[in-house]
């Protein structure tokens, strides 16, 4: 869905509302875009850096891709990916500016060296904006042997816009 008033509502509420509720909303409106073929599929989600996680509480990608998993079948597993570098918030922040904050922010969980090859990942996001999380986050999957990667997002920033929805309190 276009990155708007109204999905920026419905993300910034789960991210930072707490109403966690709306991650099976969001992940009712992906699972019909899922493949057909479920073979050597999961789902992993963008993952938050230990300080976000401790401060956040829960990861709101996470939250999505657990729904989708039960809504799907399709394995959910959180810890493929870790964050190693904390990144500033993105929110506000040009492309090459977003490129430059997660550049080496992500890799492939030690536990999960060497079993990424050859898997089909859906990883989840909540919104994409210029593509620079996804990207590192792609880049680190395919590197360590992924076959195919699939960004699952909530809401898409349309190239030429300056859309920054209006921003919602903690206790909204």
């Amino acid at each position: 869905m276009k990155y708007d008033d109204v999905s920026a509502r419905v993300v910034l509420r789960l991210k930072y509302g707490g109403k966690i509720g709306l991650a099976r909303v969001i992940a009712r409106q992906l699972v019909r875009h899922l493949p057909d073929d479920h073979a050597d599929l999961i789902i992993t989600p963008v993952p938050l850096h230990w300080t976000r996680m401790w401060s956040r509480t829960f990861n709101q990608s996470a939250l999505i891709g657990q729904e989708l998993a039960a809504l799907s079948g399709i394995p959910f597993v959180p810890d493929i990916l870790v964050r190693h570098k904390r990144t500033p918030t993105m929110r506000g922040l040009d492309v090459r500016r977003r490129k430059k904050a997660v550049g080496g922010a992500f890799a492939v969980n030690p536990k999960w060296q060497g079993r990424v090859k050859g898997l089909r990942i859906i990883l989840i996001d909540d919104v994409f904006t210029t593509g620079a999380t996804s990207d590192g986050c792609v880049s680190v999957l395919k590197r360590n042997g992924a076959s195919w990667v699939q960004i699952f997002c909530w809401a898409r920033a349309l190239r030429g816009t300056n859309h920054r929805p209006a921003s919602i309190s903690r206790d909204a």
